[in-house]
């Protein structure tokens, strides 16, 4: 089998109106800011009726935990400055990666 040089972008079908949809846009959530960012953008969203408020509870609540996560990545990576003796260190805190939460 050969494989196909053409790749395709996923399409949806917006089950009421039968439009096409396109795909939305890669959002990135390695920050706490960026993660309240898009709850605020989720919750404008159910305000105004343009998704269900039970979809965008379970968005909210799947933002939430990955906020806990960016937490609990930050007060480790604290602790191993001050494990290692660099109390008196300003140095920032790398920023997430994707792979960061996938192991």
């Amino acid at each position: 089998m050969s494989k196909s040089t053409d790749t395709k972008t996923p399409v949806t079908i917006d089950g009421k109106s039968m439009e096409l949809v396109p795909p939305p846009a890669k959002i990135d959530l390695k920050s706490i800011d960026d993660v309240r960012l898009e709850m605020a953008r989720v919750y404008r969203q159910m305000k105004s009726g343009e998704i269900e408020t039970s979809d965008g509870t379970k968005l909210v609540y799947v933002l939430g935990q990955i906020g806990k996560m960016i937490e609990v990545h930050d007060i480790e990576k604290r602790i191993e400055l001050l494990e290692a003796g660099e109390t008196g260190s300003t140095r920032k805190l790398e920023p997430l990666k994707d792979d960061d939460f996938l192991g």
